[in-house]
C-alpha cells in the first residue's frame, strides 16, 4: 500500500467512513460510525478535588468546582448490537459551562473526556487505524491480519477479544482514555474507577437491553460514583505518545486522583434523553488548550470526529448542537 502522510491518512479515513455510512444507511436515519448504540444518557456532577497540589491546578482543575455533565454510555460496535453481545463499552463525559482558552476545534463551552473499558487500543497507530478501515471496507481482513501479525499487534487484538466479558453494569467497570493528552506541561492518560457502594448482578437471562436495565435499576434508588484520575507519563519510550496499543505501566507512572464523578438518582430511560444522546457530538477536540489531545491518532480523531459529526447531522437534516447548563436543568 502507498505510503501516506498523516494528513492524507486522515483524509482517506474520512472519505472511507463517509462512503461506508452512505451504504449502511442509505435512506435510514444515520447513526454514529462507532458507538452507535446508546445505553443511556446520564446527568452527573464532576467535582474537582479540593486541595490539589499546585502542579495539578490546571485547566478545569485549577480550582475546586463542580461542573454539570452529560455522560453518554455506549456499545462500541458500529452495528447496533444488543447488550448481550460481548463488546467494548464507551463512557463519554461532557462538562458544561467550562471557561478558558479552547482548542481551535472547540467552539463551545464544553470539555469532553472520552474513555472505554479497556486500557489499550490494539490498533494503536494511525497507519494501522487507516489500514483496518481500508481492508474491512474491502472485505479483505486476511491481508490486514497478516499486517497485524508482522507488527506484533494480532496477539493484542486476540487477547482483547478473549478478555471481553458480559459486564454486570457500565456503572461497575473501569474506563481508560487509551490515548494521551496534555495536562499543562505534563502528558497524561485518564482513568475512571467505580466507587459505588451498590453493585449490579448479572441477570440469568442476558437480554439485548440488560445493561441499560441494570443501570436504570441502580439509579432508581442509589447514586453512582467514580474516581477520576490522571496517569502521568514518566518515560516516552515505555509510555509512547503515538502507539495506543502499549500499556502504560502503573508501577512506573504516577497516578493522581483529581476529581470525583457523581451520578445522582435519576430516570434516564426516556425518549427525550435518547433523542438528545443521538444529537450530541463528542470529540477529543472539545477541550481546553491545557488538556489538548496529542499524538497522531488523537490529532486524526479530532478531524475525523468533526467531519463525521457534520456528515451525520447534515444527512439527518439536523443542526450541530452543543448543550449548556440551561439544557442540563431543562431536560428531565
Amino acid at each position: 500500500m502507498k505510503k501516506y502522510t498523516n494528513e492524507e491518512l486522515t483524509e482517506n479515513i474520512i472519505n472511507m467512513l463517509k462512503e461506508k455510512t452512505k451504504k449502511d444507511y442509505k435512506k435510514n436515519h444515520i447513526k454514529r460510525e462507532a458507538h452507535s448504540k446508546c445505553l443511556g444518557l446520564l446527568k452527573a456532577q464532576f467535582i474537582v478535588n479540593e486541595n490539589l497540589p499546585k502542579e495539578y491546578k490546571i485547566g478545569v482543575f485549577k480550582s475546586p468546582k463542580t461542573y454539570n455533565a452529560f455522560i453518554r454510555i455506549s456499545n462500541s460496535n458500529p452495528k447496533t448490537k444488543g447488550d448481550n453481545s460481548k463488546d467494548i463499552r464507551g463512557f463519554a463525559i461532557k462538562l458544561l459551562g467550562v471557561d478558558g482558552e479552547k482548542c481551535e476545534s472547540n467552539e463551545s463551552g464544553t470539555q469532553d473526556f472520552l474513555l472505554i473499558n479497556t486500557n489499550i487500543m490494539p490498533i494503536g497507530t494511525l497507519k494501522l487505524f487507516h489500514d483496518a478501515i481500508y481492508y474491512m471496507t474491502k472485505s479483505n481482513t486476511l491481508i490486514f491480519g497478516g499486517e497485524l501479525l508482522i507488527q506484533g499487534k494480532l496477539v493484542k487484538i486476540l487477547n482483547l477479544i478473549k478478555n471481553m466479558k458480559h459486564e454486570t453494569s457500565p456503572l461497575d467497570v473501569r474506563y481508560f482514555s487509551t490515548t494521551p493528552y496534555m495536562f499543562g506541561d505534563k502528558i497524561v492518560k485518564y482513568i475512571l474507577i467505580p466507587t459505588s457502594t451498590y453493585k449490579s448482578k448479572l441477570p440469568k437471562n442476558l437480554t439485548a437491553t440488560y445493561l441499560s436495565e441494570n443501570m436504570q435499576n441502580h439509579l432508581k434508588k442509589h447514586e453512582a460514583t467514580f474516581d477520576f484520575l490522571i496517569q502521568i507519563q514518566t518515560n516516552e519510550n515505555e509510555m509512547p505518545t503515538n502507539d495506543a496499543s502499549i500499556t502504560w505501566d502503573i508501577k512506573k507512572s504516577k497516578i493522581v486522583k483529581v476529581a470525583t464523578l457523581k451520578i445522582p438518582i435519576q430516570i434516564f430511560a426516556t425518549k427525550e434523553r435518547y433523542k438528545l444522546a443521538e444529537n450530541l457530538s463528542f470529540s477529543p477536540g472539545h477541550s481546553l488548550i491545557e488538556h489538548r489531545p496529542i499524538g497522531d491518532i488523537n490529532e486524526a480523531r479530532v478531524k475525523i470526529y468533526e467531519e463525521m459529526s457534520k456528515f451525520r447531522h447534515s444527512g439527518n437534516s439536523e443542526a450541530l448542537y452543543e448543550p449548556s447548563n440551561k439544557d442540563f436543568y431543562h431536560i428531565k
